[in-house]
């Protein structure tokens, strides 16, 4: 099985996984106004990581124009986030736009991250599990952060009924802030 997935480093309590060709469909009309904007990127925060930004920040509307593009900065308990957005596609009054999330270091640009964070990896793996068999698993473990280096593996166990399997998490390529992995489930 294959996923690609973004890395994230330690942010200070809070792992934040960058968010990746995820996309946002929203009834707007010619263009999104900035609080509706602002309001779908706290609801996506929340969705990954359990509780809202403290502030979000966008500099305009968003145009509904396919590839129209906007970035917009938001606040987590004194850890700042870049949030890149691009339109996808525009049907009548619906936009769809792709959005990644990713932290900023000291000098306010997007950090050079080195690992997929523990809680988010078990997530992602989840998620791509339920994905290829049609049923999420009731559980993945895994042992820690992932380091986002080529050929990199790490041994997790799924947990499915009563049924414990092994699993392993390979790292097949990073690209920039992105991470691509296979996802190899023992066979008993």
């Amino acid at each position: 099985m294959k996923a690609t997935r973004a890395i994230s480093g330690a942010v200070a309590a809070m792992a934040l996984l960058l968010m990746p060709a995820c996309s946002v469909s929203v009834n707007a009309g010619g263009s999104m106004d900035k609080a509706k904007v602002e309001q779908k990127l706290s609801e996506v925060f929340e969705e990954k990581t359990g509780s809202r930004p403290d502030e979000i920040e966008c500099p305009d509307d968003l145009k509904g124009e396919v590839d129209a593009t906007m970035k917009c900065t938001m606040t987590k308990d004194g850890n700042d986030y870049d949030a890149s957005l691009k339109v996808t596609k525009v049907d009548g009054s619906d936009i769809n736009f792709d959005y990644n999330i990713v932290p900023r270091d000291d000098g306010g640009d997007a950090a050079s991250s080195t690992t997929l964070a523990e809680n988010i990896l078990e997530t992602e793996v989840a998620d791509v599990l339920e994905k290829q068999v049609g049923q999420r698993p009731d559980d993945v473990d895994c042992p820690g952060d992932l380091p986002a280096k080529v050929g990199e593996t790490m041994r997790c166990t799924l947990t499915a009924g009563a049924d414990r399997l092994g699993l392993t998490v390979t790292v097949t390529e990073v690209v920039g802030t992105s991470v691509n992995f296979d996802v190899d489930v023992d066979e008993s």
